[in-house]
């Protein structure tokens, strides 16, 4: 059965469209010619023409059916010499229909449980599209969003496709989510290898191992650790010992002159023999060492200066060796350290310099020289690498790029595995609904071959002849019958009572009901054996254009009675459409009966044309049909979208039926009735607006029509009514009390 059908860029519909939503099982439809019911009924026969490309069709369950329509083509292709003979069932035994009747039923039940079975196939797929939606957005923010600032790079080609994205996921976790890198050692590489190709970085040149190794000699000197005393041999050699001054004596001696004066008491108290024994005491070894002293402070300040000049160049020039990955703030706190053992260590070798029989100890700075030297040669480390990557570069970023995917896939784990494991289960369960519905269409499949099989041979395209035969003669067309052909197998032809073909020489009237006479034998069988027993879906386009009043009743009534069987369920018809322009045939196979106005399985419709548009309007359970009169005054009382030539007519009409027609008052007698000049003047233009511009209409029907609205002459309409003394009809019709 038909939902919905969906008219556009066809005929008179236009690109935004018709639709006819919610269908029912007998459809109504009316509107006046050339307003759009062809286009419809032509549609339904012919979906797949290529002029229909915009228009579409949706079937209950998915399900298409055979659509057998009525219409003038259908008159034109069928009366022919040999009229393709209609295949019924015959004159069979019960228990063979009953038999048949028991198989259809089975088909029927299979073809729902087949429905029920596609359904829950259809929300399982909505399910997995939800699913694949809901996971497709997920990942877009917390692994592309949290993650493009830092690895911009590695998404390329997928940050402007959600639907992209989601099968790189996919696809990278296939290859692995399991990683060890660190987000910190990604980000290094990424900084270098998605910046510009990078070019290779110096070694770092820095030499510390001579100074080095003089500077621990020096520190590591036994001298520091000795106490300087000069020759005690010598007779005043004994009293410097016991005064343990030897240093003070040492200074003085820096101070003697040629005149004898004692520098400390300034009495003449040197003479040579004391001044040769002072020299022989601070001779020899206490000279020695106190040379080595001075020699060693002189070094050590030298080195010492040399090594922090090294490495404070080391310092600056850092920024030459990025690739090294020098931690700054280390090697300053090295320098520091450095610096301050250095000022110590020169502090007590003062000290023992001026006072040599002193004990110091100065600090060693290997440990520290050679933390500088490590940081230099961990950077070497780090700039080799990265030249390997330089040389390298395409393969090392495609490395880190796979990296960083990886790194990703780890940290996002759980979220992909359960999606994964959400959509394998979705996909079990599809694959056994599938696995279902394959058994049922295979046992429907099975039920069509023996439903077909069996109504052959019960089918026979006599029944048809007969019925229409009989048909014919009942409703008073005696002069020509249906005969079976004697040139072609299976297929009708129409005869005079001479024996003589009819074909050419029936009235239009004859043509009309002879075709629909066939047309309702259609509707029972088929013209195809193996269909005779199949659904179909029926639309009858304006079956009585040519038919005078009393067949008009005759076919409404075969209508009826069709219309009867569907809703009843007796028929393979599942539904029916029904245009016309024809009151009096609408109002026939519309009425059930006085007691039921509305049914929940028929629907009604009006298509209406203005400015070569159609329009379709639904009126739900609800006939919109009524009798002209009312309908004018409906379309003057609900149109907002009027045409001026519309308008003018329905006050035209209203105007003659109410006051000319039925014997109330002429256009001089209405325009006598307003007081003053001006006020006849006023309604004598109306009347010479509305003649001017109106049209002959069909008295038959007339239905809601929205077109503009003239305000003014819509007031002096009213004013009529009121000065001829009929407000209160005017307010009736209007819907005003």
């Amino acid at each position: 059965m038909i939902k919905s059908i969906r008219l556009k860029n066809c005929a008179t519909y236009s690109s935004e469209g018709a639709s006819i939503e919610d269908c029912q099982k007998i459809n109504f439809f009316y509107g006046p010619n050339g307003s759009g019911k062809s286009t419809i009924s032509n549609f339904l026969r012919n979906p797949t023409d290529s002029k229909y490309s915009d228009c579409k069709i949706e079937w209950e369950n998915g399900v298409a059916v055979d659509v057998a329509v009525y219409n003038r083509e259908f008159r034109e292709k069928n009366l022919k010499e040999n009229i393709a003979g209609i295949f019924t069932l015959g004159q069979a035994t019960i228990e063979d229909i009953q038999a048949l009747e028991k198989m259809k039923e089975q088909r029927t039940k299979k073809g729902e449980d087949y429905a029920t079975r596609d359904n829950s196939l259809k929300n399982k797929c909505q399910e997995e599209i939800q699913c694949r939606a809901e996971f497709r957005d997920a990942i877009w923010e917390r692994i592309l969003k949290l993650n493009e600032a830092d690895f911009q790079e590695a998404f390329s080609g997928f940050r402007n496709n959600k639907e992209r994205f989601r099968d790189e996921v996919l696809r990278r976790y296939q290859i692995s989510h399991t990683s060890s890198k660190t987000r910190d050692s990604l980000l290094l590489r990424a900084k270098t290898l998605f910046a510009q190709k990078p070019e290779k970085c110096s070694a770092i040149s820095l030499t510390l191992d001579n100074i080095a190794d003089r500077l621990a000699q020096i520190e590591s000197s036994t001298i520091w650790g000795k106490v300087i005393v000069g020759n005690k041999d010598i007779p005043i050699g004994r009293l410097i010992e016991a005064l343990d001054n030897a240093d003070w004596v040492n200074q003085g001696r820096k101070h003697l002159k040629n005149d004898g004066i004692c520098p400390f008491c300034q009495q003449p108290t040197i003479t040579e023999k004391l001044k040769r024994q002072l020299d022989a005491f601070f001779s020899g070894e206490y000279e020695q060492d106190v040379n080595l002293i001075k020699g060693f402070a002189d070094q050590y300040d030298s080195y010492s200066k040399e090594l922090l000049n090294r490495i404070h160049t080391f310092r600056t020039s850092l920024g030459f060796y990025a690739a090294a990955g020098i931690d700054e703030s280390k090697l300053d706190t090295i320098i520091q350290l450095l610096d301050g053992s250095f000022s110590q260590n020169k502090a007590a070798i003062l000290i023992k310099e001026k006072e040599p029989g002193r004990l110091v100890s100065l600090t060693e700075t290997a440990t520290t020289i050679k933390a500088v030297e490590r940081l230099a040669t961990d950077g070497n480390i780090a700039i080799e690498k990265y030249n390997r990557m330089v040389d390298n570069y395409t393969s090392e970023r495609n490395v880190l790029i796979a990296d960083i995917w990886t790194f990703l896939m780890n940290e996002n784990e759980a979220l992909i595995a359960n999606y994964l494991n959400d959509i394998e289960t979705l996909s079990k369960a599809k694959k056994g609904i599938q696995k279902g519905i394959g058994v049922c269409k295979d046992q429907m499949d099975d039920l069509d071959k023996k439903i077909v099989e069996a109504g052959k041979n019960i089918t026979s395209v006599q029944p048809a002849v007969d019925e229409i035969n009989r048909s014919l003669r009942s409703y008073g067309f005696t002069n020509f019958q249906i005969v079976p052909s004697p040139t072609q197998k299976n297929a009708y032809q129409i005869q005079r009572m001479d024996g003589s073909l009819a074909t050419n020489t029936l009235s239009e009237g004859e043509e009309t009901f002879i075709s629909f006479l066939y047309f309702l034998q259609f509707a029972k069988g088929s013209i195809d054996v193996a269909k005779v027993s199949s659904h179909k879906v029926l639309v009858l386009d304006d079956p009585i254009c040519s038919l005078d009043s009393t067949v008009l009743y005759i076919v409404s009534s075969l209508v009826k009675s069709l219309i009867k069987d569907v809703r009843e369920g007796k028929s393979d018809v599942e539904q029916i459409f029904v245009l016309t322009h024809n009151v009096f045939f609408h109002k026939e196979t519309a009425f059930i009966d006085r007691r039921t106005e509305v049914c929940n399985d028929i629907y009604y419709w009006t298509i209406s044309k203005d400015n070569n548009i159609s329009t379709i309007k639904a009126y739900e359970r609800n006939n919109p049909i009524k009798t002209s009169y009312e309908l004018l005054w409906e379309d003057l009382k609900s149109n907002t979208n009027a045409s001026l030539i519309t308008t003018q007519n329905i006050m035209r009409r209203i105007l003659e039926n109410y006051f000319s027609i039925l014997g109330k008052a002429k256009d001089d007698a209405i325009v006598d009735s307003f007081s003053t000049v001006e006020e006849k003047m006023i309604c004598r233009s109306l009347f010479s607006w509305i003649n001017d511009g109106s049209h002959t209409i069909p008295d038959d029907l007339y239905i809601d029509s929205y077109t503009d609205s003239i305000d003014r002459y819509k007031q002096i309409f009213k004013e009529v009514f009121v000065r001829m003394g009929h407000e209160a009809h005017y307010k009736m019709m209007m819907g005003e009390q």
